[in-house]
Order: structure tokens, then sequence, then C-alpha cells
């Protein structure tokens, strides 16, 4: 399950204020996995390229946890992000450093973007319960909080980013990974891409049309609708033999229709058809 972006941005709102707003801004935006957003250090913060380097993720071994190297050789990777999220996160390095201040000799210098007041690292279980807790507060519909990743790619394919693009953001070992993974969106996203489509294309004459409406008809056996066009289905067999001269006249026999059954599919069949 994932939230909609609406959701997304109350989330956002209410804890805009919470000392790790930025983690849980930087999973909804880049699609981070829980790991990686704490295994992070701000040396691999690039904010004049607004990239980040995706190296380390701290994972949980039972109770204990240890800094290990991302899921796949796929997941390092160099990110780009939005202007926003930098912006959060130079704001979050602001605030930290006052907790360092703060802490004076007691602060752990670690350099890492997310950590305990102390700066020693957070604990994985610990951020969960946390995420839970903050949506339970705000009245959201409770997801998990690796659902934030699987936001930020919902959000980007229907923003109309290309799957290879989401794939790349998301470093998945393959395409295919993502494709399976989103196939529920798709065909949102091919629809709302259909959408765009039509809006690109200037018109000037409306492209709905109207038939005009058919004079009332009283005797409905001698008239048959067909592909194409409107057309008298003969019924008797003086009107057939008119019919065939007046084509033999022209020099168009094939066009008599052979019977009622081909002249209902189609406007000028053939004996053959």
């Amino acid at each position: 399950m994932v939230w909609t972006p609406e959701q997304t941005g109350t989330f956002l709102d209410f804890i805009a204020h919470h000392r790790l707003y930025a983690f849980f801004h930087l999973l909804a935006h880049a699609g981070l996995r829980r790991g990686e957003g704490l295994g992070q250090y701000w040396a691999d913060l690039d904010e004049n390229a607004a990239s980040l380097a995706i190296r380390f993720q701290l994972l949980q071994v039972g109770w204990e946890t240890e800094f290990g190297t991302p899921k796949t050789d796929s997941s390092v990777a160099i990110i780009t992000l939005d202007r926003g999220t930098v912006l959060e996160l130079c704001a979050h390095r602001s605030r930290q450093q006052r907790e360092r201040e703060e802490a004076g000799d007691a602060w752990v210098d670690l350099g890492l973007m997310f950590t305990q007041p102390d700066g020693s690292p957070l604990h994985p279980a610990d951020v969960t319960d946390l995420f839970n807790k903050l949506v339970e507060e705000a009245g959201l519909p409770p997801i998990r909080l690796h659902d934030l990743r699987h936001g930020a790619a919902t959000f980007a394919l229907a923003s109309g980013a290309d799957m290879k693009v989401v794939s790349s953001m998301l470093r998945h070992s393959s395409i295919t990974i993502t494709a399976d993974t989103y196939t529920g969106v798709l065909p949102q996203v091919a629809r709302a891409t259909a959408e765009g489509i039509a809006r690109l294309v200037p018109r000037k004459v409306a492209s709905v049309r109207v038939m005009p409406e058919r004079p009332a008809i009283e005797d409905h056996s001698r008239l048959g609708l067909i592909s194409g066009s409107q057309s008298k289905i003969h019924n008797t067999e003086e009107e057939r033999n008119n019919g065939y001269e007046q084509c033999k006249e022209a020099g168009r026999d094939e066009s008599l229709p052979a019977s009622p059954k081909y002249a209902a599919r189609d406007s000028n069949p053939g004996p053959a058809d």
C-alpha cells in the first residue's frame, strides 16, 4: 500500500518540526531504503550538484546493528535530488550542529547524517517504531516505512518519468524488477500519458463528433443499418430484381448484395464476400 500524494504531504506537514523530519522527507522523495538512509554520511552529499552517493547501509542483525554495503551492487550509486530535498538536508545539518554543540565532548563524531542527539547511530527498529507512532498521531492509513520508497517510485511514474529513469532512481538491478513491482501503477500511468498526448495536439475544431439526428422511420423492417452508411435492404423479389437490373445497366453486377446477410456486413459487398 502507498499513500496518495496528498496523504504524503499531510504526513510531512505533520512532522515538519520533528528532529528527524529530513530523514522521512528523503525516503519519501528519493526512495531510499531504511538502512540506506540511516547509513548516510554527510561527505556523500554534493549540494552544488544536488546529488547523493549511496555507499553504505545500517543493518539490523537480530537486535545488533552493523554497517555494510547496500543490498545489491546496483544499489551503490549516485542519485539526483530535487532542490527542496537538498535544502531540507542543509537545514537538518544546521540543527544537528546545534545538538553537537550542546553535547560537547559527549558527541560521537561518526559523520553520519541522521543520528541520536549525541551523534551515535540510530537503531533501525526504533526508527520504524517512531514512524508508526507518527503515522497514527497524524491519523493516516497505516503503511510500512518501506512503503515511502514505493510511494516515491509511484509518484515518479505518475509524473511521467520513464520506467528506466525510475529504475535508476531506485537502483534496481534490472528494469524488469521495477516494471514487475509497479505493474498496478502502469495502467494509470499509460492512461495519463495518453491524455497528455491528446492535450498537446492543438485543435481548432472540436474533436467530439455529433451525429445528425436520423429521420423518424415508420417501417423499420424496410431499413437496415450497415457499417459506414445507412442502406435499404431488398426484402421482396420484385425489389431484388429491380436492383439487379439497375446494377447490370450500370456495369456493376458485382455490386449487388447476394443476400441481406451481406448487406448487413458491408455497405458495398460483393457476392464472394
